[in-house]
């Protein structure tokens, strides 16, 4: 089975993102940065309400605020730095063979990646995991990367199953 599309910065970003959200360490440090360092804006007014004049209540509530402000803006925090990260390997030219045209080809031994700058070879038994959201396919080859498939390349949601459905039994089979 031949696959033939094009990846943009877009689909690059949107796997460094998701792998944020679906790597157990990234979860992890995303949980810690998220909720656990920021309830130091809690402890804050206590060590304030020492060295400072303002009364304890204020200093609680601009606190609570923050707090309140850094968990739920973080998310977007981070999708913004991911984002402006992404952009800045890309025009130092790093990278650059994930973004443009892909040949994908799933053969019988394995999975075949041509691009315009580089050549990946996987062997079915290399997949570490085959998972999917709502705009790709990611087939991780290691902890950290993943071929990429962006689901616009099909036609419909059969066409989709159907490389799935493939991927799926060939790891299972060989490993």
């Amino acid at each position: 089975m031949n696959l033939k599309y094009e990846l943009n910065k877009q689909d690059l970003i949107d796997f460094n993102i998701f792998h944020i959200t679906y790597s157990k360490l990234s979860k992890r440090s995303f949980f810690l940065q998220r909720y656990i360092l920021s309830l130091s804006f809690l402890i804050l007014p206590f060590i304030l309400r020492n060295f400072s004049t303002i009364p304890f209540e204020y200093w609680l509530t601009v606190c609570i605020l923050l707090y309140l402000y850094w968990v739920a803006f973080f998310p977007k925090r981070i999708r913004k730095i991911v984002t402006r990260k992404i952009s800045r390997m890309l025009e130092q030219g790093k990278n650059q063979s994930v973004i443009g045209r892909h040949d994908l080809t799933l053969s019988n031994t394995g999975i075949v990646d041509l691009s315009e700058n580089s050549e990946a070879k996987t062997q079915y038994t290399e997949i570490h995991d085959i998972v999917e959201d709502k705009e790709h396919i990611y087939i991780y080859v290691n902890a950290n990367s993943a071929h990429i498939i962006p689901n616009r390349i099909f036609e419909n949601l059969d066409k989709k199953n159907e490389v799935l459905a493939l991927l799926k039994q060939k790891g299972k089979s060989n490993n």
